[in-house]
């Protein structure tokens, strides 16, 4: 970082144990970053279902029509109404 005069490095290790994990900016209040993993989830009768997981931060809204469609894979029908929290 100093020979290059750079403030920040791709995918580094932030963890000697767990070199997967990865800091994820959120931008919320009190917490803007976090660690770990990030997951899309479907819940259908009561099951979950996991359509993504990413240790990588992605945008949820962009990977809604995907699940959708996982939906419509695993039912044989699209959903009756879709909720985003």
């Amino acid at each position: 970082m100093h020979r290059k005069q750079t403030r920040s490095i791709e995918n580094r290790i932030v963890n000697i144990h767990q070199p997967h994990v990865r800091p994820i900016k959120r931008g919320k209040a009190g917490k803007p970053t976090e660690f770990g993993s990030k997951l899309q989830v479907s819940l259908v009768d009561g099951f979950a279902f996991l359509d993504k997981l990413s240790w990588d931060n992605f945008n949820e809204s962009t990977e809604l029509q995907a699940s959708v469609e996982q939906f419509k894979t695993r039912r044989g029908h699209y959903p009756k109404e879709v909720l985003a929290d």
